[in-house]
């Protein structure tokens, strides 16, 4: 199968069915107790689960680790991220507005408890477009994202978001979920840099969804994921490296700062890239704003009341139509992002 965007909605629908017919790993049983959102408890894939001595988290971050190597890592797929599903014509998108649906929230960022300490030196102004060394508050809370689905690698972006658990990235649900599977060794690698991890490597321990995005992989309105990450060094992943806010049920028209690791053609995956400009009404639930990153940075932040540092979580880099490669698309931040944030907010590694 070609390694280009996903050009209409009939090749998601050939992708499906490929994807459906694969052997893959036993699923869990997922969590549906929760109004809306569903999760399940995060997986190795057979071929790494071999490799595994013991069952406990030490032993599965060791087997991920040794799974994911520099190699791997870059050779994994931005095939099914942004899928371009349809052509449509610039304001002429159809469906119903994109609109607040109930009391509007926002939850602050959080600083780290202590400055956290690369494993790199710190890196020169000029490092990687946008231009943040290693550290920045921005770079170490957006990170790089490797998981396998279906028996193949696939990459994605994903931001640390505050919670009162310090344990949750946030992200795309196309990055946790697909045709009713679960991906499994699912990794976060924050101010991820060319090849390099300066913050190490964090895996998951639960993803989740919401119930409209796992059972129709159609429902861009409601293609948001959040993931659990295991601590490292005791570490929690927010006490270390600080997260991100969140909002929701926000007026559409936000200034939003954009980032993620687009990996398509004409991007390399390997730094962080950024956008920035108003947000606009999509229809159907969704927003848009221009926005010219590639496959690879599905799941990566938009940030709003962005201050250079740190933001508040209202969208993220997620869908585009096939004939207008100007625009990202991102499910418009509702009722389903506050049903998502407040069933993993608690939740602590």
């Amino acid at each position: 199968m070609s390694r280009r965007l996903l050009s209409s909605l009939a090749l998601v629908t050939a992708l499906s069915a490929v994807t459906l017919t694969t052997a893959g790993p036993a699923q869990a049983k997922p969590d549906t107790s929760h109004q809306g959102v569903v999760g399940v408890v995060a997986q190795l894939s057979p071929e790494v689960a071999r490799t595994a001595h013991g069952t406990g988290v030490d032993a599965r971050a060791a087997a991920l680790a040794a799974y994911w190597t520099p190699d791997r890592m870059r050779a994994a797929l931005p095939e099914s991220e942004i899928p371009a599903v349809k052509n449509a014509r610039p304001g002429q998108v159809t469906g119903a507005a994109s609109r607040p649906q109930g009391t509007a929230g926002r939850v602050a960022p959080a600083p780290p408890v202590a400055k956290p300490r690369a494993d790199l030196p710190e890196m020169g102004t000029n490092a990687y477009d946008p231009a943040y060394p290693v550290g920045h508050p921005t770079a170490r809370t957006t990170g790089k994202v490797f998981f396998t689905l279906s028996g193949l690698n696939y990459v994605c972006s994903a931001a640390v978001v505050n919670t009162e658990g310090k344990s949750s990235v946030w992200s795309a649900g196309h990055c946790m979920t697909g045709n009713l599977q679960w991906a499994t060794n699912w990794a976060f690698v924050p101010n991820y840099v060319n090849g390099s991890a300066p913050y190490g490597y964090w895996y998951a321990t639960g993803l989740w969804t919401t119930s409209a995005w796992y059972n129709n992989n159609g429902d861009f309105a409601n293609d948001v994921g959040s993931a659990v990450i295991g601590r490292v060094n005791g570490w929690r992943i927010t006490d270390y490296l600080g997260g991100q806010g969140i909002a929701w049920n926000q007026a559409v028209g936000q200034y939003d700062y954009a980032f993620g690791y687009p990996q398509a053609s004409p991007f390399n995956g390997q730094t962080l890239w950024a956008e920035n400009g108003p947000t606009y009404d999509g229809g159907g639930g969704t927003i848009y704003m221009t926005n010219y990153m590639t496959g690879g940075s599905s799941g990566g932040p938009w940030l709003m009341a962005f201050d250079g540092n740190w933001g508040l979580i209202n969208g993220h880099n997620d869908f585009k139509y096939n004939n207008l490669p100007q625009y990202m698309y991102s499910p418009y931040y509702g009722n389903q992002v506050a049903g998502l944030y407040n069933t993993v907010r608690n939740i602590s590694s």
